[in-house]
């Protein structure tokens, strides 16, 4: 690593792919071992802050405490790959369709990481919030409908990500997608957790929650209309054009590999479109302080 000029962000995410032991899936180059490596580190994660939280009053086994003991893995989680994307895109020309061999090792290393380590985290939040925490013995996992289409998320953006590595192109259209994915991530996760602190008996007495959760959720509300309404119909159309319209696009990535990629990219913005009327309204509404009347800025 020395030798090469490898953007500072991006140089303990190469460090760690090289150093990990490689596990090909069957048929490809593909690596699973870092992905599988990454997956159970978050539950570890997510074991940990659960007991964390218990430790600050939290109560033992109830729902809220699972649920933001996951808000704080998948925080980490955001908070980690959104700047190193944002190298790694910001490092080459942006081609949606783009291959990856003509690019430096580094550059390679670290796209198989950062994609590597959202497989992982999809693998995780599967099975420890989709199997384990809804298993109920003598039926198995019981999901909901909000819980199928957040597996069906997963497993979509997985095949996506897989299919990119498998192909070695158009792996900058899938890392494009996840950073403006990921961008109000950090932001929505805190929002969720200080709501759920709001009805905790052992938060209580900190005064400045209602003020803190009131502001955070009128900046998560602004980052999340910017980056879904003025921002991501843009990035999806942009890749749909290249992969689908272009000579280079249709060269570079199978259609029908194009086209089944589709849905993923589109699914995942008109499934935000309720997030985003809720925003709207968030912010028409200003901060809510004590408890739920206005107060002006």
């Amino acid at each position: 690593m020395k030798d090469e000029r490898i953007p500072s962000l991006l140089q303990p995410w190469v460090s760690l792919y090289r150093s990990t032991p490689k596990v090909h899936l069957p048929g490809t180059d593909v690596d699973v071992a870092f992905s599988l490596r990454c997956a159970a580190v978050f539950i570890l994660l997510r074991l940990a802050f659960r007991h964390l939280l218990c430790a600050l009053g939290w109560p033992a086994g109830d729902a809220d405490t699972y649920f933001v003991s996951a808000c704080l893995a998948s925080f980490c989680h955001s908070s980690l790959i959104v700047p190193a994307l944002g190298a790694v895109l910001w490092s080459q020309k942006y081609v949606p369709s783009g291959k990856l061999a003509p690019s430096k090792q580094w550059y390679k290393d670290a796209t198989n990481a950062l994609m590597g380590f959202c497989t992982g985290y999809m693998i995780y939040d599967t099975i420890a919030g989709y199997v384990v925490e809804t298993w109920r013995p003598g039926v198995g996992p019981v999901l909901s409908g909000d819980d199928w289409t957040y597996v069906g998320h997963h497993i979509l953006t997985t095949l996506y990500m897989v299919s990119a590595r498998w192909k070695k192109a158009g792996h900058m259209s899938a890392m494009m997608l996840m950073f403006n994915g990921e961008f109000s991530a950090p932001i929505m996760n805190l929002h969720l957790i200080l709501e759920k602190a709001l009805e905790q008996e052992c938060c209580k007495g900190l005064r400045w929650l209602p003020a803190a959760f009131a502001y955070n959720e009128q900046l998560f509300a602004l980052v999340y209309v910017i980056c879904r309404v003025a921002i991501s119909p843009f990035v999806i159309a942009y890749v749909s054009y290249d992969l689908l319209l272009t000579k280079r696009g249709r060269r570079d990535v199978p259609l029908w590999l194009s086209i089944s990629w589709m849905p993923m990219c589109w699914g995942v913005q008109l499934g935000s479109i309720p997030w985003i009327g809720t925003c709207i309204n968030t912010l028409k509404q200003g901060p809510m302080l004590n408890g739920g009347a206005n107060e002006e800025l």
